[in-house]
């Protein structure tokens, strides 16, 4: 699933597969998430298509609130909820582009530190998350970025 586009085409996509498979929850979800990139396409106005880096931000924040629900049930002793709400994570996690390791990530570093010199952290951790497109999360970078510059 990982391989289709984040774009409102590839959402469309996605909606017409699942509804033909019956995956109900993949399904809900899949509308979840095409509401909110019209509602932000909306709220943009002269936007025919959001890009796929907008999109990929509505589908973390998705997760984030979804992560947050499932930490409110289970402090709240209600088991019977979890699966519905960790089978919606996992559809969303699908949509996610392939993640970094480690070492793809100080790669990155290093170069922008190479094009850029050593500069301040916030400059350098701008340009690192800009070729990084969503791929890490930004607390790794930063602890990443951390490590390089004192290490320079």
């Amino acid at each position: 699933m990982a391989e289709t586009k984040l774009s409102e085409a590839g959402i469309q996509k996605l909606l017409l597969q699942f509804t033909r498979e019956k995956n109900a929850a993949a399904v809900s979800v899949i509308k979840m998430i095409k509401t909110k990139v019209s509602t932000e396409k909306g709220r943009l106005r002269n936007v025919t298509e959001l890009p796929e880096p907008e999109v990929l931000k509505i589908v973390k924040r998705e997760m984030k609130e979804i992560q947050d629900t499932l930490d409110s049930y289970r402090k709240a002793n209600m088991p019977e909820r979890i699966p519905g709400e960790e089978e919606k994570l996992r559809v969303l996690e699908a949509l996610l582009p392939a993640g970094l390791s480690d070492s793809d990530l100080e790669k990155i570093i290093a170069e922008v530190m190479a094009e850029t010199g050593k500069g301040s952290f916030g400059q350098t951790m701008k340009a690192v998350m800009a070729r990084v497109e969503g791929r890490a999360e930004g607390k790794r970078v930063s602890e990443l970025l951390k490590k390089a510059m004192a290490g320079c």
